[in-house]
């Protein structure tokens, strides 16, 4: 006899009124297991229903770790399959991008900083990666990072199995 196993993911997608900027996006599968937050550069194309693949192996690796929800947010929060840092910081980052990012972080069991190393040659980057870390520093211990060396989801090395270690 066949066995029937039954899920639904809660999403909550989070944009500004002109949905240039999506600040957070939350997906929840188990309300009972520990929550997460992952912290990457930018926003692409995922939203309530749509999704693309650096959520799901977010989703795929947490549900592994037996988390049951994540709220994803972002360094810049400005929606886009391609960041372009030559506009101002203002309109990379909404007005209302570091309040999501502070009520997540307050809220999670667990931090995981997602952003990459792709980006360190960017002086913009750098300059908001040094905002964060300030932000963050009331939550130093909830901070991880995925490897050594701080990967993206997306990084094949990484995509099906993460190992967290402390955020450096």
């Amino acid at each position: 006899m066949a066995i029937i196993e039954k899920s639904i993911i809660k999403t909550e997608a989070y944009f500004s009124e002109d949905k240039k900027h999506r600040y957070l996006l939350k997906k929840e599968w188990d309300k009972n297991k520990k929550k997460a937050v992952v912290i990457m550069i930018n926003p692409s194309t995922a939203q309530e229903i749509v999704t693309d693949h650096t959520t799901m192996f977010v989703i795929n690796n947490l549900s592994k770790l037996d988390y049951g929800s994540v709220d994803i947010v972002n360094m810049f929060s400005k929606v886009g399959t391609k960041l372009k840092l030559g506009v101002e910081m203002k309109e990379l980052v909404g007005d209302e991008t570091d309040e999501f990012i502070s009520k997540s972080v307050e809220k999670a069991d667990l931090v995981v900083i997602a952003w990459g190393k792709g980006a360190d040659n960017s002086k913009r980057i750098t300059e908001r990666q040094e905002q964060l870390k300030q932000l963050l520093e009331p939550f130093k211990e909830k901070l991880h990072q995925i490897g050594e060396i701080g990967f993206h989801p997306l990084c094949p090395q990484i995509r099906n199995q993460w190992t967290l270690v402390k955020f450096k």
